[in-house]
């Protein structure tokens, strides 16, 4: 049966009292009453740690205590990960534990001293670097030479690691006789490993397995590893892999960067009782893995800069997509004019204006914010785009078409995505305008006669945004333009503009820029009105990065009457 075997007091004695482990927890602690194993000394703490048995298996949890809990003297959180395995050390403030499996075993486990490696056959390399070639080359034989060298130089002439590494593992195998298998292996951005290479020498060898135990623990602690015979090895022959695999001399190094990230490892063993590898060896192992970590580091930093530029290509090719999906000209409508300005927080946005001519000589203006950036937000803009097309063209007024939209939009199953809109519908005959605001900010009117500028909602209109309450009928509210009127309407991304200093452009602010213009010139023109605003909120912010998508449209009558605002000038748009 498992058991616990106490091998170390505060006092410095090995009592070798054993504790079974049964088929109930084990608590370890101060407390008496509550714990199996009681440790009389006031730094642990009542109740300790835990044993846990899990499918014939012992896990050791840390039970929040003060000092912590060690396994192998490596601190634990929680509940260790991996199962205990023969000759696993556990230690408790001052005490130390051993945990034996006879199964595992076939004698006692030895009391070790604290904080010192037992001895064996097992060779640990100081912690991972970067060896040079030339303190390397004076101690080796000419064939280990040779081969370094062939590997040093086929390192330097590509970056293709599918070719090179294969030819790395051809090398090894002709200056490591004794060695059965090598395993190249690295470790992927989720964690996992990933064996890119396995050479086995012997045809028809189907053990193409690698010791998961040697590499995680080569990789948690970036030190090279060496055993003549990991069967005897108290470290690692618990392992089922070392008896599965057949493995008897081992030497396994790590791969990493330059600032000691893991990059994976090379292992190589034998399945020979009378092939052992040497010191020697693992030096040369250890040279050629810092050669090899260079190359894999080079490979994978060329790798990303090819995929930043695809990815440039096809933010490049989703801008020129986007602006297919905004007017590519202000609308001819008599007696009035139009500005239109839109730049993206990233290189495709979420932000959305279109000009739809209706019967009757009517026009709709459509400004939307679509929920988040980038390309999410860019596709369901895209897709935005056609269904309010549709619903305009189809339905008799602006809120039956702002209802129909949501319809359409709730249909979709956009889930936590929604877009607030302003839509408004003007009708050149009367110089009525219908509005419709879905959650949208409030438009402003600049009245030309008094020079105030009106906002239309003072309170939330109480109309949701597009695609966020299924059935909801939108509520049409008018408004009356005089000669010279306009209607400015925007996104968040106007007041939100802030630079270094965090201080937001705000509503106040472009009360500011229109109250100036207003001052500076006779006639305040649609035009006039967005192309200052946009200058404005470019001067608050500096060369800050943009924080969100920007649009903003403005309309408005000219001030004299019969004179036509239309033109064929293209709106402001990303470049």
């Amino acid at each position: 049966m498992p058991s616990l075997i106490l091998t170390k007091t505060p006092d410095g004695s090995a009592t070798g009292e054993r504790h079974p482990l049964g088929n109930e927890p084990l608590i370890i602690g101060r407390s008496p009453d509550k714990c199996r194993v009681v440790l009389p000394a006031n730094a642990v703490s009542r109740e300790h740690a835990r044993i846990v048995p899990v499918n014939g298996q012992y896990f050791i949890e840390d039970l929040r205590s003060r000092n912590k809990t060690y396994v192998n003297n490596k601190e634990i959180d929680g509940r260790y990960q991996q199962p205990l395995k023969n000759g696993d050390n556990i230690k408790i403030c001052d005490f130390l534990f051993a945990y034996h499996d006879e199964k595992s075993a076939g004698k006692p486990v030895p009391p070790p001293e604290d904080d010192e490696e037992e001895a064996s056959n097992t060779t640990v390399e100081a912690t991972f670097n970067r060896s040079s070639p030339k303190d390397f080359l004076v101690v080796q034989p000419q064939e280990k030479l040779r081969a370094l060298l062939d590997i040093t130089t086929a390192l330097t002439k590509t970056l293709n690691l599918e070719d090179l590494l294969p030819q790395i593992a051809d090398e090894l195998f002709k200056v490591f006789k004794q060695a059965d298998r090598c395993f190249i292996i690295q470790l992927d951005d989720d964690k996992r490993l990933r064996p890119v290479v396995t050479k086995v020498r012997r045809q028809g060898d189907t053990n193409e397995r690698f010791s998961r135990t040697i590499v995680k623990r080569c990789l948690e602690t970036l030190q090279s590893y060496l055993s003549e015979d990991a069967t005897s090895d108290s470290d690692v022959s618990a392992a089922q892999s070392i008896a599965e695999f057949k493995i008897r001399s081992v030497m396994c190094v790590p791969l990493a960067t330059q600032d000691g990230q893991p990059l994976g490892v090379i292992q190589l063993d034998s399945q020979d009782r009378t092939k052992k590898f040497s010191q020697d060896d693992l030096k040369f192992l250890i040279c050629v893995a810092a050669q090899a970590s260079i190359a894999i580091e080079n490979a994978r930093m060329h790798e990303q800069i090819l995929n930043q530029q695809k990815l440039e290509e096809e933010n490049r090719a989703a801008t020129k997509v986007q602006r297919g999906f905004l007017p590519q000209s202000f609308p001819l409508l008599p007696g009035y004019e139009f500005f239109a300005h839109y730049t993206a927080a990233r290189t495709v946005g979420g932000d959305y204006y279109d000009f739809i001519p209706l019967p009757n000589g009517r026009l709709a203006v459509l400004l939307g914010d679509v929920s988040g950036k980038g390309v999410p937000a860019a596709l369901l803009m895209a897709r935005l785009s056609g269904e309010a097309r549709v619903s305009m063209l189809t339905q008799p007024d602006v809120a039956a078409a702002i209802t129909d939209l949501n319809d359409r939009l709730m249909q979709a199953n956009l889930e936590d995505r929604y877009v607030t809109l302003s839509a408004a519908v003007i009708d050149p005959k009367s110089h009525r305008i219908e509005l419709v605001s879905a959650g949208h900010l409030s438009p402003w009117v600049y009245r030309q006669t008094s020079g105030n500028l009106e906002k239309v909602f003072e309170k939330d209109t109480g109309d949701f945004p597009v695609g966020w309450v299924p059935g909801h009928v939108y509520t049409v509210y008018p408004v009356d333009l005089g000669p010279g009127d306009s209607v400015i309407v925007y996104t968040d991304g106007i007041e939100d503009a802030q630079p270094a200093s965090g201080q937001r452009f705000t509503e106040d602010g472009v009360e500011r820029t229109v109250k100036t213009i207003g001052q500076t010139v006779d006639v305040v023109t649609a035009r006039e009105l967005g192309a200052r605003i946009v200058q404005a909120v470019q001067t608050h912010v500096g060369n800050h990065p943009q924080f969100d998508d920007i649009a903003i449209v403005c309309y408005g009558r000219v001030a004299g009457d019969g004179q036509s605002g239309g033109t064929d000038e293209r709106p402001t748009r990303p470049s």
